[in-house]
């Protein structure tokens, strides 16, 4: 399935779900970026999310 990345408005085969985008009165919206910009904003895909998390965007967090 193509995707435009939300990031770099670039039309991608390979999309990431990152977040939900949350909207007042209406259903929300998932936010997809290209595998490039999703590793250089550094954030986490939203299957791998805790529980709880609400789809509010995530980042990966790098070991000490």
């Amino acid at each position: 399935m193509t995707k435009t990345c939300r990031e770099c408005g670039e039309d991608t085969d390979e999309p990431v779900a990152v977040a939900l985008e949350h909207v007042a009165s209406l259903g929300g919206h998932v936010v997809y970026l290209c595998p490039v910009c999703r590793f250089a904003l550094g954030l986490l895909p939203l299957d791998q999310h805790p529980e709880g998390s609400h789809g509010f965007p995530r980042y990966e967090v790098s070991a000490p």
